[in-house]
């Protein structure tokens, strides 16, 4: 009992500090559109992030989530100094490999940002490569942290891990309120000093529970090529969202300038809101999930499963309706400031409707893959994940000519549908159904009452409208934030009325929770 409680009690810790990273990485957002607007600086800065941020954090993501259950049994096996020992064999080839990647990226930096920014030239192009250069030791940091965040989790510390992103964005505000737009150089070093700072917490953190550094490298290590050879299958599963995010960077580089930091802005307010819930629920899901497998209770199994898919799907499709109908505004308050004028409203608002259309199949993606990952089953996600992208890179190449960066973003929630429905096909077929009918008709009334609400929130708006826009951001913040308030009333109310089963246990589950924090 006493775990239980514990585990209670730090899973609502991690959601609370997840809560606050990704309220401080908005901001972070906010004043980077500020600051910098949907310019070329912005593009050239992403563009910048491309490599250490979205490729290389993925593999050493993999390997850090097949580094942790080998990490465990060889500590329960063998004694806590052999899993140390096993941690820094990790830790060296990590270390080896990044510092090698980063000297070949310094070398090729320009063909390099050339191929992911293809449709860059003159000044932009220039900018991307010497902001890239500055970049390019960040593959270290990050690489190490990975590993780092896989160590203290083995030892249940979860609050360092999710705490490191604050630190992060603080760095990166700072540096941009004090240094202006006149500096774009300091953002970049800023970033660099964010992703150290980030390691020498985890690094902190790893020595308070009994990590000491030693020089052992043995490529040809039985254990290290484990983890190597499990990571590919996470890897490639895992890949899906970061690749189409750099070809959606590739192709929106020759669009008309502003099209990456339109698509960047609206994919991160994207984000913030289906991450927050299906990170939370894929967090608690898993751990029970491969519980019950372990049980050969596939009753039990389905039916968490069910339910989980169906709460991700009562809170983000009215969340969704809500983005159609109130993107314009809600990006205007947030953004249009500085050098965010009203056309980067207008792009990144239309980039926003066709990234929401795919949140609910995002937050199903997340929870489908711990689902196979419980099975121990990493090669259904991987396939899933390559025919996806394949889809993906065709649905772009016809979408973008019609469509400009708004077909990039409807691609990729295509893509985000697809994976879905591959998901759920093939997990049927391995636990020999899954509740499709429950599933179906979850959706079915919480997509009624999602359109519902969303037309309610629409004639309030247009009534609204003028007062909206012509009111100061604080009085914009209430009305909008009424408006949105009435129209969860409205829907909850909704799907009371239709006597959706998970609407309940939602609530004693929100309930609990509010429970452990105040208990």
């Amino acid at each position: 009992m006493q775990d239980k409680i514990s585990y209670k009690k730090a899973a609502v810790v991690v959601m609370v500090i997840t809560l606050l990273s990704k309220i401080t990485g908005f901001l972070r957002e906010i004043v980077l559109g500020s600051t910098y607007g949907a310019t070329y600086i912005t593009d050239a800065y992403l563009v910048s992030q491309t490599i250490p941020q979205v490729l290389f954090a993925t593999v050493t993501a993999a390997l850090a989530t097949t580094y942790i259950p080998l990490y465990s049994k060889i500590k329960i096996g063998q004694g806590e100094e052999e899993a140390v020992k096993f941690t820094n064999k990790v830790v060296n080839a990590v270390l080896v490999v990044s510092l090698a990647f980063t000297f070949l990226g310094l070398i090729f930096t320009r063909p390099i940002v050339s191929f992911i920014a293809m449709g860059f030239e003159g000044e932009t192009l220039r900018l991307a490569v010497s902001f890239t250069r500055i970049a390019f030791p960040m593959v270290l940091f990050i690489g190490l942290s990975n590993i780092f965040q896989g160590f203290l989790q083995s030892n249940g510390e979860f609050a360092i891990p999710a705490f490191i992103g604050i630190p992060y964005n603080f760095i990166l505000i700072f540096a941009m309120i004090f240094l202006g737009s006149a500096r774009p150089y300091g953002l970049v070093i800023a970033t660099l000093l964010g992703a150290l700072s980030q390691l020498l917490i985890l690094l902190f953190g790893a020595a308070k529970k009994g990590y000491r550094f030693e020089k052992i490298f043995v490529l040809n290590d039985p254990d290290l090529i484990k983890v190597a050879s499990l990571s590919v299958p996470v890897m490639m599963g895992t890949a899906v969202q970061q690749l189409n995010t750099t070809i959606d960077r590739m192709l929106a580089s020759s669009l008309p300038e502003g099209s990456i930091s339109a698509l960047n802005f609206a994919n991160r307010l994207n984000g913030f809101v289906y991450g927050l819930f299906s990170m939370s629920i894929s967090v608690v899901i898993y751990p029970l999930l491969s519980r019950l497998k372990a049980e050969e209770d596939l009753a039990g199994f389905k039916d968490k499963l069910v339910r989980s898919l169906n709460v991700i799907m009562l809170i983000i499709l009215p969340i969704t309706a809500g983005a159609l109908v109130l993107s314009f505004p809600i990006v205007s308050l947030l953004f249009e400031r500085g050098e965010f004028t009203r056309r980067a409203t207008a792009m990144t608002a239309s980039a926003l409707v066709y990234y929401s259309l795919g949140m609910v199949f995002y937050g199903a993606r997340d929870v489908l893959n711990r689902a196979f990952y419980s099975l121990q089953d990493t090669r259904t996600p991987m396939v899933n994940g390559m025919m996806t992208v394949a889809f993906n890179i065709a649905m772009n190449l016809i979408l973008v000519r019609q469509m400009g960066h708004g077909g990039l973003a409807l691609a990729t929630s295509l893509s985000a549908a697809l994976t879905t429905v591959l998901l759920i096909f093939n997990l049927r077929k391995k636990l020999g159904g899954l509740g499709g009918k429950k599933l179906a008709g979850v959706f079915a009334k919480s997509a009624l009452s999602s359109a519902a609400m969303g037309l309610l929130v629409l004639l309030l708006y247009r009534n609204f409208a003028g007062y909206i826009e012509s009111a100061g951001k604080l009085l914009s913040l209430v009305a909008l934030g009424l408006m949105i308030t009435f129209g969860a009333l409205f829907y909850f109310a909704l799907i009371y009325l239709l006597k959706v089963e998970e609407a309940r246990w939602l609530f004693s589950t929100f309930n609990n929770l509010m429970s452990g924090i105040f208990k």
